[in-house]
């Protein structure tokens, strides 16, 4: 019988912590896009009902959420909140994002991670401990509120595990006129 492993190996480039964290969030990514890999634009644009996202947008939440937590917490650099705003839309009251084709949402996920991997490259095991305050602390929701940069990485890779999860009850949720 032959014996498979499966480990998470840090990511070259980084200190052994912090590239680990981000091997997790690509291991995570990796599995999210397989499982939109066959989906059409009707079937990423797909929604039950008006308190459901498409998948599409779930895609776009991810990706939001990462450069939220990323750009804005540790960077320090705010969000282009009309960029952004399809990723938000039930919240914001706006139409989800149709038409568009699976690269579309890729693409997006891919530059969010690459400014991610940017910005993880110039931190050290040490800085995991350091606390951050939201970018935006006058905010109601985050009054008060201060993250680790080690939770901050472990939050991201539990969001979009959670929302992978969504998305793969989605698509057993696609009408058969889609399939």
């Amino acid at each position: 019988m032959t014996e498979t492993k499966f480990t998470i190996t840090p990511i070259p480039g980084l200190t052994p912590r912090v590239g680990a964290y981000l091997a997790q969030m690509e291991d995570v990514s990796e599995q999210t896009k397989k499982y939109v890999a066959d989906l059409n634009p009707a079937q990423l644009a797909w929604y039950p009902n008006d308190k459901v996202e498409s998948i599409g947008t779930l895609l776009l939440h991810i990706a939001a959420a990462e450069r939220s937590w990323i750009g804005e917490d540790i960077m320090r650099k705010e969000m282009d909140e009309e960029e952004w705003k399809l990723a938000f839309p039930i919240r914001l009251g706006i139409a989800q994002v149709s038409g568009e084709e699976l690269d579309y949402y890729l693409e997006i996920m891919d530059r969010t991670r690459k400014e991610t991997f940017d910005c993880l490259r110039a931190l050290t095991d040490d800085d995991l401990a350091r606390e951050i305050a939201p970018l935006d602390p006058g905010d109601a929701a985050n009054a008060g509120k201060r993250f680790t940069i080690e939770w901050i990485l472990y939050h991201l890779i539990e969001h979009e595990a959670h929302h992978k999860g969504q998305i793969a009850v989605m698509k057993r949720l696609l009408p058969e006129s889609l399939v």
